[in-house]
């Protein structure tokens, strides 16, 4: 979630979007980050309705982005979240912060350095 969201901040997030690699999927009108292991992509979607985020080439949105939520996506049923890509997860979501968010886990509670650690070692809910 950003404090104080602007226009200002969705070209932000589109140059960081860019730079990781992150691909805009028209039909769900979010991104997706194949990262370090394309089995488990992170999701990256807006966190407020109506769900959909502007493709930041062609234009950065009617509307100041208020929060982002990123999801890490299961190929199968049974496949566990790769290490590595799980500490994607947690850089991506520290170069949000860095934008002006906060970091909340599933439950909306505010994430700290042991969340962050959690997560990367597989005993957090992503």
């Amino acid at each position: 979630m950003f404090d104080e969201p602007d226009m200002a901040l969705n070209q932000r997030l589109g140059v960081l979007l860019a730079s990781t690699g992150a691909v805009y999927e028209v039909r769900s009108k979010a991104f997706t980050l194949a990262g370090d292991s394309p089995r488990n992509p992170i999701h990256i979607a807006n966190a407020y309705p109506p769900g959909t985020l502007p493709s930041f080439n062609q234009d950065d949105g009617a509307a100041p982005i208020k929060g982002l939520a990123l999801k890490m996506l299961k190929k199968r049923g049974s496949s566990t979240p790769n290490k590595l890509q799980l500490a994607r997860l947690v850089s991506l979501t520290r170069e949000m912060t860095r934008l002006g968010g906060k970091a909340v886990d599933a439950e909306k509670q505010p994430l700290n350095e042991d969340g962050f650690q959690a997560v990367i070692s597989g005993k957090a809910r992503v």
